[in-house]
């Protein structure tokens, strides 16, 4: 397994080259194609981690597909194929998603509520998200039945936590640190 520091300076790389051809887009879209090509076909990954074929074959295949390829991105498979990395593409292109989404100015939110939100409850949340960031905000909604209540929004490593349990939490936590006075 890749480091994921690893990761992100191939990613970091591809993303200044993509950025320098003013690409990055581009380059997204397919590095995301391929590592979904390499996470649901096992053949693929085996083709590049197999010693069987040599790497003619495999600089072969990659020639091949060339034209269909942005030079950023095929650039980095060939980088990858020679120092024997590329089937950690996958980890790469988690790390790239990222880069390319925050010098974009996008933020990955998480909403997890105990019921469904509304559309119009994800778009104010949304919208208020952006005024206090700055950035566009790309919502992702869960349901998570176990927080009774209440939200939990997780922004940039950060977890605000509105949920009832852990409301309850607080609440339970501060009444056990009250003394009681007895009367006497």
């Amino acid at each position: 397994m890749i480091s994921v520091s690893l990761a992100r300076r191939y990613a970091r790389a591809l993303l200044n080259v993509a950025k320098k051809r003013n690409e990055v887009e581009r380059t997204q879209a397919e590095v995301r194609e391929l590592a979904a090509v390499f996470a649901r076909t096992p053949t693929a990954r085996k083709f590049f981690e197999s010693p069987n074929i040599s790497r003619a074959e495999k600089v072969s295949f990659l020639e091949a597909r060339e034209a269909k390829l942005g030079r950023p991105v095929y650039g980095l498979l060939h980088v990858l194929l020679k120092r024997r990395r590329l089937d950690h593409l996958v980890t790469i292109a988690a790390e790239f998603e990222k880069l390319a989404e925050e010098s974009q100015g996008i933020t990955r939110v998480m909403v997890r509520t105990a019921v469904a939100i509304t559309d119009q409850q994800a778009d104010f949340l949304t919208k208020a998200l952006e005024r206090r960031t700055g950035d566009r905000i790309l919502l992702t909604r869960e349901i998570e039945p176990a927080l009774l209540g209440g939200v939990v929004v997780s922004l940039d490593h950060k977890v605000i936590d509105g949920s009832l349990a852990t409301e309850l939490w607080r609440i339970r936590q501060r009444l056990l640190q009250t003394r009681v006075h007895g009367r006497g």
